[in-house]
Parts: C-alpha cells; structure tokens; sequence
C-alpha cells in the first residue's frame, strides 16, 4: 500500500467517524492542503456539502446550518491562518450553546 493509498483510507475512516457523529452537512472553504479531505466529502452521499471561499461566511453558514437542523455541521478549510476566520462564528455558537 502506498501513502495515497493508505491517505485516502485514513481519510474515509475520518470521514466514516463523522457520519458516526450524526454529520450530515459540510461547508468546505477550499485550499490545496485540504483538497483530499474535500473531494471525498463531496463524494460522500451522505454528507450534503456546500462550497464557500470566504471562510467568515463560511462558519456563519455552517452555523445557520447547525441551528436549523439541530445537528453539528462540518467546516473544513486549508492550513495556516484560514481557521482563524470560523472563530467569530465558533464564539457565537458557544454563546447561542449551539
């Protein structure tokens, strides 16, 4: 097995975990580095994804997402300081106790 290989089935037993944890939807906000993980959410039947290149909007959609259904919602996007957008939208879930 090569490291694809091995990448991609570490990838969807992550991928199986959230489905596990009542994840339904994902709002993916794409970057190279996570370009893997993207694809085979997209892929994935069971997971609705969305696409949003602004990670701020991103998480409050995702959040939206969460209240509206009741369920968590995933937010995924690439390395470095692009995480720290979700942040306003993380602080307002945990105030509203979503």
């Amino acid at each position: 097995m090569n490291h694809q290989e091995t990448m991609t089935d570490y990838l969807i037993a992550f991928i199986e975990g959230l489905k596990n944890s009542g994840v339904e939807q994902a709002v993916i906000s794409p970057g190279s580095r996570s370009t893997p993980l993207a694809l085979l959410l997209h892929r994935e039947t069971a997971i609705q994804t969305f696409v949003d290149v602004d990670e701020r909007s991103a998480a409050f959609f995702a959040l939206g997402l969460s209240k509206a259904s009741q369920k968590p919602v995933v937010l995924l996007c690439t390395s470095g300081t692009a995480a720290a957008n979700y942040y306003p939208a993380i602080c307002e879930a945990n105030i509203s106790h979503v």
